[in-house]
């Protein structure tokens, strides 16, 4: 026969049941933080950045006075993938998302086993770290890459290399400050946003960049 108890076991099953709670607890936490940190960058950015006021906010906060070179805090020297690499950096961070060495590198460009000599020889079209900022923008998964110039829009970014007439090729990265169609040349042209050898540091481009061509290869990515 049952017999009614004392009570005195109450305060074991009370324990029993806080601690029960805090395993759920736990659980829960762990839970939470792995689905937060399986989530990709474009996912925690709930709507799109303000990438080109971001850039504008840099040049006159962060870089006012500084010529364009290699990149030197001591010389105040800004290059066109170390700028880009920074408006980058800035909008990540606004956002709580960790820009890591692995996306700077991307972005700059900076890989030992590209295996040529693109001074001479191109980009290697097979090969998307070419892209730079955009092939990040990609690899990263906190935005896209545009493919259509009909669809490029201020604020994107890009990554070019043009072909000179020596045969030799140079690269270029910055953002889109407005972008039009020739008719006449039947092809989009852009205005650009970047530490630029033409202008002697940080300014929107004088000239306006040819989106397309044979002697060209453009990259441009979007964060969204």
């Amino acid at each position: 026969m049952k017999t009614v108890g004392d009570g005195r076991d109450r305060p074991l099953q009370f324990q029993g049941r806080l601690k029960k709670m805090k395993n759920i607890i736990v659980l829960i936490f762990i839970i939470t933080a792995v689905f937060v940190w399986g989530q990709d960058a474009r996912e925690l950015i709930a709507s799109p950045p303000d990438a080109l006021g971001i850039a504008h906010e840099l040049e006159e906060e962060v870089f006012c006075g500084w010529t364009y070179g290699s990149y030197s805090v001591d010389k105040k020297h800004l290059d066109c993938t170390t700028f880009v690499s920074a408006v980058v950096d800035t909008i990540l961070s606004r956002h709580n998302i960790g820009y890591t060495h692995e996306m700077k590198n991307d972005v700059l460009i900076n890989h030992s086993n590209l295996g040529r000599n693109v001074v001479q020889e191109g980009p290697d079209l097979q090969d998307p770290r070419y892209g730079g900022v955009a092939y990040a923008i990609v690899k990263h998964n906190f935005g896209v890459q545009i493919k259509d110039m009909s669809q490029v829009k201020p604020g994107d970014f890009i990554q070019y290399w043009k072909q000179r007439k020596n045969g030799t090729w140079f690269g270029h990265a910055s953002l889109i400050e407005s972008v039009r169609y020739d008719k006449k040349a039947k092809v989009y042209k852009a205005k650009i946003f970047g530490s630029h050898k033409s202008t002697d540091g940080v300014e929107v481009s004088k000239f306006e960049l040819f989106l397309s061509g044979d002697d060209r290869v453009v990259y441009i990515g979007r964060i969204r």
